[in-house]
């Protein structure tokens, strides 16, 4: 059934991610904790200032968006939105093409303050990295989170936070990119409720 991979050693690979995970803050290398206290401190600032965190992504990186922009309005009070709807893509993809399918809405949608968290796989869809270049245009924190080449655009871009995983099949990237962001989340969400 399963010619070279069987699924505990993609299960070994999925733990092996919080050891090969890598983080910037400010284009500098930081750890995963240093990283993971830059986006507590990226949230609570939205909650305070009544901004909005804005995800995109594509496919299982479009539901991850999904998921956790619910978890971080629910778990910790902060404005948050992703742009998955059905009839917005489609109508963006079909009057200005699917590179533009996140930036149109954006455009019209983001505030002074907001931030935009940007996932993907590759780090190579353009359609997320031309969001990464709308929020630098409108001053706005980046958080990124990539996979596969450490060439990646995401991964060398100009996030201010940004997240790597050097997995080469998207169920681990996936997997990991949501992992990181829950326990961010949830890490944060335990502390201030046990405060």
């Amino acid at each position: 059934m399963y010619s070279t991979l069987k699924p505990s050693c993609w299960l070994d690979d999925l733990s092996k991610i919080r050891t090969t995970a890598q983080c910037k803050v400010n284009g500098t290398a930081a750890s995963l904790d240093d990283g993971y206290l830059a986006l507590g401190q990226v949230f609570r600032d939205v909650r305070e200032s009544g901004a909005t965190l804005w995800w995109v992504g594509n496919g299982g990186s479009a539901a991850i968006c999904s998921h956790l922009s619910q978890d971080a309005m629910n778990k910790l009070s902060v404005r948050s939105c992703h742009l998955n709807d059905p009839s917005l893509m489609s109508c963006m993809a079909n009057d200005y093409g699917y590179e533009q399918v996140y930036e149109r809405p954006l455009r019209t949608l983001v505030r002074p303050g907001d931030v935009l968290i940007a996932i993907s796989s590759s780090g190579n869809s353009q359609n997320i990295v031309s969001c990464v270049e709308l929020a630098k245009r409108k001053g706005m924190k980046v958080v990124s989170l990539s996979g596969f080449a450490e060439d990646n655009k995401l991964w060398q871009g100009e996030s201010d936070i940004a997240f790597y995983l050097p997995g080469t099949l998207y169920g681990l990237v996936e997997v990991g990119h949501e992992a990181l962001l829950h326990a961010a989340i949830e890490c944060l969400w335990h502390a201030e409720s046990n405060a």
